[in-house]
């Protein structure tokens, strides 16, 4: 009788012990597929609100600056037929409607931003080969930039996205 209780005490406890590890594991499941499930939702509302933009020319541009760790670098982020971006000594530009944001690329890529209604929001100033596009509507430093232009003979038109 005294084994027969034993028995089923370590098999009890045996059982709950798995019980408990199948517990654990579908919580942690379930939280997974949340997490999953959360930022893809982000991400489908971030282009919809994106494409429901009203006015493109409305919008404030930030700057992530590069740290001491990252190696300052040339980056080409978007080329067209005649005319190629790059990001210098910057990590990465955003493009600010309101609340919602993208990256420069992805701006230039959707269409969201064209090279002329960015230019419209700076102030030019021709140098020897180049044009220097500066912003400083803001005492914020992240959002100062310049973008300089340089034409290339029989070739694309450059241009460099950089801090002040």
């Amino acid at each position: 009788m005294k084994k027969e209780k034993r028995y089923f005490k370590k098999k009890f406890v045996k059982m709950k012990f798995n019980l408990v590890i199948i517990a654990f594991t579908l919580l942690i499941v379930i939280c997974t597929i949340g997490i999953f499930l959360n930022f893809h939702l982000f991400a489908i509302q971030k282009v919809e609100r994106l494409n429901k933009v009203r006015d493109y020319t409305e919008y404030k541009i930030k700057l992530d600056f590069l740290t001491d760790s990252d190696e300052y670098s040339e980056r080409l982020i978007y080329e067209t037929e005649n005319e190629r971006f790059y990001l210098s000594g910057v990590k990465e530009i955003y493009v600010y409607y309101g609340s919602t944001n993208t990256t420069l690329k992805d701006a230039f890529e959707k269409g969201y931003l064209t090279l002329e209604i960015l230019k419209d929001n700076l102030t030019g100033e021709i140098g020897s080969g180049y044009t220097k596009y500066a912003f400083k509507g803001s005492n914020n430093e992240e959002e100062q930039y310049v973008m300089y232009e340089f034409e290339r003979e029989n070739d694309k038109t450059d241009y460099y996205f950089t801090t002040i």
